[in-house]
């Protein structure tokens, strides 16, 4: 486990350990069914769209532009509406504090010359770390976490008709719903292990078993703050890639082009 991770990461499910992160996994994984995802669909094709104006002023122009950039702003976009619940078009209001804080935070991340020397003196390097203080890693730390806590707090004010159906909202509700989600979630059981659950009684479990039947705002906060990192550069990088290829191979665009035609018609 690496040595070096604080809050909010450390709350995530790529952290937590044993049965936490059973628990944690179990209540996560309902949120990616066909289901849920379709009631998130709204939330990224207004990202979308907001991703086809701002290329269309580019089109218009005829000249060049860095189409990474777009992306970086439209996936900023789509991780903050449905993983933070902060709408934001980070390319009109880059001075939105979201989209700054969010790009300290990979400035910071992707400094190359300080992640070589970690991992080639790992024992010098990790224990320096631990000790000289990190003051702007600490204020975009609690920045996170912040944002998620007013995200719960106004939530909680709001009437369950007027909440928006996003990862977030997901989330908050599975405190209310914990038990009956708790149940039957687990991705895969083994015949083995099906047959002794059977055979143990409920009320015969060790104290050592019973987990914490609800998520905490922290967790919350690392569940989105995942969110973030696993899908900003990723995401820009694939779709920067592809376009690159289309816009290179102008056949497989206009191909693409028609299916995309077909199927827009026929649905």
């Amino acid at each position: 486990k690496p040595s070096l991770i604080s809050k909010p990461m450390l709350d995530s499910i790529l952290c937590l350990r044993d049965d936490r992160w059973k628990y944690v996994r179990s209540l996560l994984t309902p949120a990616f069914s066909d289901t849920n995802l379709k009631e998130m669909t709204p939330l990224i094709n207004q990202a979308c769209d907001v991703l086809l104006c701002n290329l269309k002023v580019y089109a218009d122009s005829g000249k060049a532009f860095d189409i990474q950039r777009c992306y970086n702003c439209f996936t900023l976009d789509v991780v903050g509406s449905v993983a933070f619940g902060t709408e934001v078009d980070s390319q009109k209001n880059p001075d939105d504090p979201f989209v700054k804080n969010c790009r300290k935070f990979f400035e910071m991340s992707l400094f190359k010359p300080l992640l070589i020397l970690i991992l080639a003196f790992p024992f010098i390097m990790i224990p320096l770390l631990r000790i000289l203080p990190n003051k702007k890693q600490k204020e975009l730390n609690g920045f996170f976490i912040q944002t998620i806590k007013n995200a719960i707090v106004f939530r909680d004010q709001q009437d369950a008709a007027e909440r928006r159906r996003d990862f977030l909202q997901w989330m908050l509700d599975s405190r209310v719903s914990a038990d009956s989600l708790a149940a039957g979630c687990f991705d895969v059981i083994s015949p083995s292990a099906a047959s002794r659950q059977n055979k143990a009684p409920l009320a015969g479990r060790a104290p050592s078993e019973k987990v914490q039947k609800t998520l905490t705002e922290d967790e919350i906060a690392g569940q989105a703050f995942l969110f973030l990192i696993a899908g900003y550069e990723t995401t820009t990088s694939t779709l920067s890639f592809a376009t690159y290829l289309l816009a290179t191979n102008p056949e497989c665009q206009e191909k693409v082009l028609q299916e995309v035609d077909e199927f827009s018609a026929k649905h």
